[in-house]
């Protein structure tokens, strides 16, 4: 017996432009963030507003982009704090608060981004359940009718007369009630075909 079991879910298919349109809102964002930046000097703490265009790029693209773009940040973080002629001690530490600019940025990113995917998944759940109940609604409206009149079996063929029409059992229930079936053999007609085949016949004749 197997189960049948789910699949991981592919990641929504963006169309070219809709990346392109954010990746050039993203980069003015980012180019106009790093001339503030460089304009107003290292003595002002700039590095919040490098959270937007990243923001952006997890809300709008996938991981691959995000990632980009926090490392993109963390860059031009590095280039204008160079440009800027900011001292250290030792130079190492400019790498490695670029290092930590990079890290912040991606995080916040890969954490809109989720949040993203996680509020489109309940918006799709909350459809698939939307319909689930319409199709509830119409079943139980079904049953109901039905319930409601005199429902004419045919003594031979046992085919069931549903408004107008002459239908087997497996399409009533099928096609009316929504059900899955399959066919299996009852222990009384089992018997019988034992009994007909003991004596020499087929279950046909």
């Amino acid at each position: 017996m197997t189960t049948d079991q789910p699949h991981p879910e592919p990641p929504p298919q963006r169309s070219p432009l809709h990346t392109l349109k954010v990746s050039v809102v993203s980069l003015l964002c980012l180019a106009t963030v790093s001339y503030v930046d460089y304009a107003t000097g290292y003595e002002f703490l700039f590095f919040v507003f490098y959270f937007i265009p990243v923001g952006v790029c997890g809300w709008y693209m996938g991981r691959l982009g995000t990632l980009s773009m926090a490392a993109l940040s963390g860059a031009c973080w590095f280039l204008v704090d160079v440009l800027s002629d900011h001292k250290y001690p030792y130079e190492v530490i400019r790498y490695w608060n670029s290092f930590t600019c990079f890290l912040a940025f991606a995080t916040i990113g890969l954490a809109l981004h989720h949040l993203k995917r996680g509020r489109d998944k309940e918006r799709k759940s909350l459809r698939e359940l939307e319909k689930a109940m319409t199709e509830l609604q119409d079943s139980t409206r079904e049953i109901r009718n039905l319930q409601s009149q005199l429902q004419v079996v045919c003594a031979w063929t046992q085919r069931l007369r549903i408004e107008g029409k002459w239908v087997t059992l497996d399409e009533f229930l099928t096609n009316k009630l929504n059900l899955r079936i399959s066919h299996g053999i009852s222990p009384e007609a089992l018997v019988e075909i034992k009994r007909e085949l003991s004596k020499g016949t087929s279950p046909e004749s």
